[in-house]
């Protein structure tokens, strides 16, 4: 917003009039090869695209913020640690948010979503059924594809936690040092001030 010389909220009319007359005054074509007016461009246009995005989101009634986990400004919904975080955050694995593990391992785990599935499937066939000996029927095949899928997801995690193989450790090792790089290089992005003239 202050990239923009806006102060408190704003449209997105006057969101693109403030930044179309920046931009015409610190487009690199007018300012003929000057650094700092090409960094300040590129921060302007940059703020120009998330305050559009933020406002297009808050017009939806969607929430807005700062994430609690990279810094950005984007839509941000409640986690389940309380604390507030973009989507790209918030179904993060490595931040064990909503889904505990990558998605490799939450593969594994599509036999015990069929098998649920199964479950609402006869249920639904029970709660339809017009005879009662059907609707008993349907119910006890229900009972039992429900304590199978139970059944399924506690092998599943079971071999999760300990039968991973190495290839798989490694995997994720991966995925979560990759992650935190990236984690860190949007903070550092977010924090670092305007570049300095030379």
């Amino acid at each position: 917003m202050a990239l923009l010389g806006l102060t408190g909220p704003a449209s997105i009319d006057q969101i693109k009039r403030a930044y179309r007359a920046l931009a015409q005054r610190l487009h690199p074509d007018k300012n003929h090869g000057d650094e700092t007016a090409r960094a300040r461009f590129v921060r302007v246009s940059e703020a120009y695209r998330i305050l559009v995005r933020a406002a297009r989101i808050a017009a939806q009634g969607g929430r807005v913020g700062v994430c609690a986990a990279c810094g950005q400004f984007d839509a941000v919904g409640l986690g389940l640690d309380g604390s507030y975080l973009c989507n790209r955050c918030i179904l993060q694995p490595g931040g064990g948010r909503l889904l505990p593990m990558p998605v490799l391992v939450v593969a594994k785990c599509f036999g015990t979503m069929l098998l649920m599935a199964l479950t609402i499937f006869l249920l639904f066939k029970a709660l339809h059924a017009p005879d009662p000996w059907l609707i008993s029927a349907w119910a006890a095949a229900a009972t039992l594809a429900g304590l199978c899928s139970l059944a399924a997801l506690a092998f599943t995690c079971l071999r999760v936690v300990h039968c991973m193989t190495d290839q798989e450790r490694s995997i994720i090792r991966d995925y979560r040092r990759t992650e935190a790089r990236h984690r860190t290089w949007l903070r550092a992005r977010h924090h670092a001030g305007p570049p300095s003239a030379p």
